[in-house]
Parts: structure tokens; sequence; C-alpha cells
């Protein structure tokens, strides 16, 4: 689905993905699950092009429901995985604590990612790191704003050409563990630092987008400062 002009939203009602084309150029922001790699192969057969044609992997973290199938991309293309500093080593593939999975709202996730190959998620061999403030010399240039919490290098990307922001999981308008819509900070526990993740939302409130994309859930279109104070007001957990 285009979201906005030359901005693609794929994935499942647990997790998206994205798609920039700008000037023939593609971009992917995360990469889903490993199991979404056929949503890739056709929604670009859908696009007239090609796997091949892809010329950056930006993730806004390092957890495994975002690294997905990037490393598919690299095999299949000359593609660059790109990932803040901070979250480039250890690996790259940080699953969520196990224990968050014996709520009964997480059940469904949990089954979801067993489908789709979560556990089997591999490190993507090679990556570039990106730093805050960044424009990334990928199609479509976004900027990189450092919003830790979620993970140490947590980012959302502003597509400013667009007036959109990649939120990631900064925040998001559905929390699959606790099956809650609307723009809300994650399940307390799935976040490395809770304090900071908060605190994070002051970062993100100050990007100037009309449209927020989030990692979980269906885009915001009344603005990310207003998303943000919606977040604030569903409380925290």
């Amino acid at each position: 689905m285009e979201v906005a002009d030359g901005v693609h939203r794929f994935g499942t009602r647990m997790v998206n993905w994205y798609l920039i084309e700008r000037g023939g150029r593609l971009t992917l922001v995360d990469a889903g699950m490993r199991g979404y790699w056929p949503q890739l192969t056709d929604a670009l057969r859908s696009l007239g092009r090609k796997v091949e044609e892809v010329e950056a992997v930006v993730l806004t973290h390092a957890h495994a429901d975002h690294v997905g199938f990037a490393h598919q991309v690299k095999a299949n293309s000359d593609a660059v995985i790109w990932v803040h500093e901070r979250d480039a080593e250890p690996g790259l593939r940080r699953f969520p604590p196990f224990r968050l999975y014996l709520r009964p709202t997480a059940w469904p996730l949990l089954a979801h990612g067993l489908r789709n190959g979560l556990l089997a998620t591999p490190d993507a061999a090679e990556v570039r790191t990106y730093t805050d403030g960044e424009v990334l010399e990928v199609p479509g240039r976004p900027r990189a704003r450092h919003l830790p919490g979620h993970t140490r290098g947590n980012c959302a990307l502003h597509l400013a050409d667009a007036s959109v922001v990649f939120s990631g999981d900064a925040l998001v308008t559905f929390d699959p563990y606790r099956r809650r819509r609307g723009p809300r900070l994650l399940i307390k526990g799935v976040n490395e630092d809770n304090d900071q993740a908060r605190a994070s939302l002051d970062e993100l409130a100050v990007l100037n987008a009309r449209l927020l994309l989030p990692g979980h859930g269906e885009p915001w279109r009344d603005g990310v400062a207003a998303a943000v104070a919606e977040a604030r007001r569903n409380g925290y957990w």
C-alpha cells in the first residue's frame, strides 16, 4: 500500500516494513520477519522491480522482527544494510525476553513469530553504521534521529520530502504483546531502558512530519507531535 508519495507499507497485522522509491531507486526501512521474504519479491514484482535493484536496507533497530529478511536481500543484491552504531554490536538479531510471551495476549505474536522463522533469524554478515543526525546516503536520504530506550541504538528516520517519520519501535500504534491499539510505548520489559524510552518521546515529538509510520500498527496521519501526546495520554504500560 502506498501511504505517501513513493513510500509503500508492507508486512502483517503484527509487524510492518516499508519501501521508499526515489528517482527510480529503492530503499527498504526494516525487513520484518524472516518469513516475510516472499512479501518482498511479490511487492517488487507488482511494481515492476527486482530484488537486485534494492540499494539499501535501513534498520530502525536490531530486534529480530525488524532484521528479518535483510540477509536475503544482501545475498541477492549489492544492497548495504545500515544500523545505528550502538546496535551494530554484538550481532543483529536480539530477541525480547521470553517471559513476555507468557502473557495470553502475546500468544498470537509468539505463534506468528514461530511460523515466520523469528528464532532462526541470522545476523547480517556485514553492516554500515550511522549516527544521530546523519543524512544517510541512500535513496530518499532519510535523516536519523537517535531515540534510545527500546534498544541502545533505536532510531527514527525522517523523510522530510514526504513529511514522513518512520518511528520503528520508539512509538507504535499497536502493542502486539498486549493487543492494545493507539499511539503508545511497547510493554514494559521489551525495552532495554524504560525510562530512556519515555525520555526519547521528547526527541521524537520535535520532528516535524505529518505521517508517522510505526514498526507495529497502522499509520498515524495527524502529525508526530500529536502521536506522542496521545501516547502519553494512553499511559506508558
